[in-house]
């Protein structure tokens, strides 16, 4: 009998970081060591690079029943990974998710992440460069 599997949405964003940091001829950087140091076990991040794959937003191969191996990310990987890399809008979506609702489709959470990402662009006061502390002497003033 198998374990029961849920989905882990920062296991998704680790996964799509580590096909990303991949490259085109698909060699893992380090294989899954890094996955597993944080925590991971083996089962899960297979269970999750097969799901990945049926959403669409990698391709994978299952070398033998139940062994995902991810080849690449397709377009919607990249457009999700892109509104999941910034850290602190990352938070934010988990967080506002985890306050309202507890748990949310896979795709109110992308769109969330897409809300959150165009009120920074939309606001400039919400901007990286305006919540991030300024450097420190060295860099000119512009005039």
């Amino acid at each position: 009998m198998n374990p029961v599997m849920k989905r882990d949405v920062d296991l998704v964003r680790r996964i799509l970081q580590h096909v990303e940091q991949s490259g085109a001829d698909g060699t893992s950087p380090g294989g899954w060591t890094q996955l597993v140091e944080e925590g991971y076990d083996a089962s899960s991040i297979q269970y999750h690079i097969q799901i990945l794959h049926d959403a669409g937003l990698i391709r994978a191969d299952e070398l033998v029943p139940g062994q995902w191996w991810p080849e690449r990310l397709t377009w919607a990987g990249h457009e999700f990974l892109d509104t999941a890399r910034d850290e602190t809008l990352w938070n934010e979506a988990k967080s506002r998710i985890d306050a309202a609702v507890g748990a949310a489709p896979f795709e109110v959470f992308r769109e969330l992440l897409v809300r959150l990402t165009k009120d920074r662009l939309e606001r400039p006061e919400l901007s990286r460069e305006a919540i991030s502390p300024k450097p420190a002497a060295g860099r000119p003033k512009r005039k």
